[in-house]
């Protein structure tokens, strides 16, 4: 955009999730059951998420340009029988927003190259949850305690966080160009509930093609995502059969995943531009260690939509 441009963004994103055990592939829930114990204590179950981004950018100059993204979220759990971990649930509001700034370190006709990044504010929904609520149910008889009733779903890290990463296009020819980005989350302290959220990492690359005179430009990308393993800091539970270490690795936390993303963007006139695409999981990475037996939820498949207006 020029010194002076208003972008305005309204973008909405669904994802489909699914259980895994360590590894790479989808497994039922009775593969599950068999494959570890920890998975007959969680129950079959569906989650489904989708967020609506409403994010506005305005250029201070030719080169740098800030913006505000305001999310809403809504996300449901179904489950085929209750219990203190897993109940069929939804929940829905404001997650936490982003103020952003983007500088563009060159600008050319053949070449782009910019540095982006800025802060997460909290502004989403937050559950108290306390170390108890991590245990299982074989972990909680042995100690002598009861595992609380509570809720893991939410919308917000309850933390600033800064982000910082770079783009970069690169055009070929009038039809043909390469694009690649990479933006980090590093949270620094953990929130008021003794949650701390792990760093994570996305790094995209890919060819996008302008379709012969037409507005249409076919993007085919492949991204990776890493995420850490969240920190829980609470205090020890202390029951008659023992005690149990309130500092722990968050479970269901913490993956490596290669998806592919393909994507279609139209430009309806000079200022409307409508945008699709998906997200298709190819490999999953749920923990480092060979021999682990966690139990997580991770992604079938995602998609996207969304309309951007230049005034």
């Amino acid at each position: 955009m020029h010194k002076g441009g208003f972008r305005l963004d309204l973008n909405w994103q669904y994802h489909n999730l699914s259980r895994l055990v360590h590894g790479d592939d989808y497994v039922s829930f009775a593969q599950l059951t068999e494959r570890s114990p920890e998975a007959a204590e969680h129950g079959n179950a569906e989650f489904r998420a989708s967020r609506t981004d409403t994010v506005a950018r305005y250029a201070l100059t030719d080169l740098t340009e800030i913006s505000l993204a305001v999310p809403y979220q809504r996300i449901t759990l179904q489950v085929d029988e209750d219990d203190a971990h897993h109940r069929d649930e939804t929940v829905d509001g404001l997650g936490d927003i982003r103020l952003g700034v983007k500088h563009f370190l060159a600008f050319e006709e053949s070449y782009q190259v910019s540095l982006v990044g800025g802060l997460s504010l909290p502004a989403g929904r937050l559950n108290k949850v306390t170390a108890a609520s991590y245990l299982g149910h074989d972990e909680a008889s042995d100690l002598g305690v009861t595992v609380p009733t509570h809720s893991h779903l939410q919308l917000g890290t309850g933390t600033v966080d800064p982000f910082l990463g770079a783009e970069t296009v690169l055009r070929l020819d009038e039809n043909w160009m390469f694009l690649g980005s990479v933006i980090a989350t590093m949270p620094l302290y953990e929130n008021r509930y003794d949650y701390r959220t792990a760093p994570s990492a996305t790094f995209l690359v890919g060819p996008a093609v302008k379709v012969g005179k037409t507005r249409l430009i076919l993007g085919l990308f492949a991204e990776t995502f890493w995420s850490g393993r969240d920190r829980f800091d609470g205090a020890d539970i202390v029951g008659p059969g023992g005690v149990f270490d309130g500092t722990f690795g968050v479970p269901n936390t913490g993956r490596f995943e290669i998806a592919l993303r393909p994507t279609l963007t139209w430009g309806i006139n000079e200022h409307l531009t409508l945008n699709l695409g998906s997200r298709i999981p190819l490999y999953t990475r749920i923990r480092q260690s060979a021999d682990a037996s966690d139990v997580q939820l991770t992604e079938d498949f995602g998609f996207f939509v969304g309309l951007s207006y230049n005034f």
